[in-house]
């Protein structure tokens, strides 16, 4: 019986990093599936599974009953560095909050910006000021174990916040309540009526879209924001 070549041995070896008796018990199983072939020719194709060959030691006749098997290099994996296709949002609303869902929904709107997708846009900032109104400033200045007050921004019978047309209206109503605020707290339900009806329409309409940044732009919202953010800070 044909004898393994010890070169190729010893080439195996070195490219593995495997001991000689691992190397041969190898190549032992693989010869079941390849017993018409000559003992070093198994050991070519062993190498060559584990990405090199040997075949520069193979006899001649052994050459001649190589199976025609294509070198395969073991695959590498480089490392390249990821073009930033990320495109810079563009922070067309900011608000310093502590909540994190207010948080969530200015980065929302800031994306929906960015990717130009303005009506989207403009529904959630209806949204956001909506929620601002409530949370930073009716359940910070009215009580809100007094079902009254509450009522300025609750309905009870949906169990749900009232929508923004109510909120702005009570608001307007209960404007005297904040003292020398009084014309701030106006000023904002005046600037924040583009978004009462006019995103009512954008929500529930065909036929309403925003296709231009400049609609949201004369809205005013971080005007708005930034009123209400001065409001809260001067409740007590």
């Amino acid at each position: 019986m044909a004898k393994l070549n010890p070169e190729i041995l010893s080439i195996i070896e070195r490219k593995t990093g495997k001991k000689e008796n691992s190397i041969r018990h190898d190549i032992s199983i693989m010869r079941r599936t390849n017993a018409k072939l000559p003992l070093n020719v198994v050991a070519h194709l062993y190498a060559l599974k584990n990405g090199f060959s040997v075949l520069q030691k193979l006899a001649p006749a052994e050459k001649a009953v190589v199976p025609n098997t294509e070198f395969e290099k073991p695959l590498r994996l480089v490392k390249t560095q990821r073009r930033a296709d990320k495109k810079r949002v563009i922070e067309f609303i900011k608000y310093a909050t502590s909540n994190v869902f207010l948080s969530d929904h200015i980065v929302e709107i800031n994306r929906a910006y960015t990717a130009r997708c303005y009506t989207a846009t403009f529904i959630l900032c209806r949204k956001i000021i909506e929620n601002l109104l409530i949370e930073e400033i009716l359940k910070r200045k009215f009580p809100q174990k007094d079902k009254a007050t509450k009522e300025l921004y609750y309905d009870f019978s949906q169990n749900r916040n009232k929508d923004l047309k109510y909120i702005l209206d009570n608001l307007k109503k209960h404007a005297q309540d904040f003292g020398t605020d009084k014309a701030l707290v106006e000023k904002i339900v005046h600037d924040s009526k583009a978004f009462k009806d006019d995103a009512n329409d954008k929500a529930h309409s065909l036929y309403h879209l925003v296709k231009s940044p400049k609609e949201l732009d004369d809205a005013n919202v971080q005007g708005i924001i930034d009123m209400i953010s001065q409001l809260k800070n001067n409740i007590p």
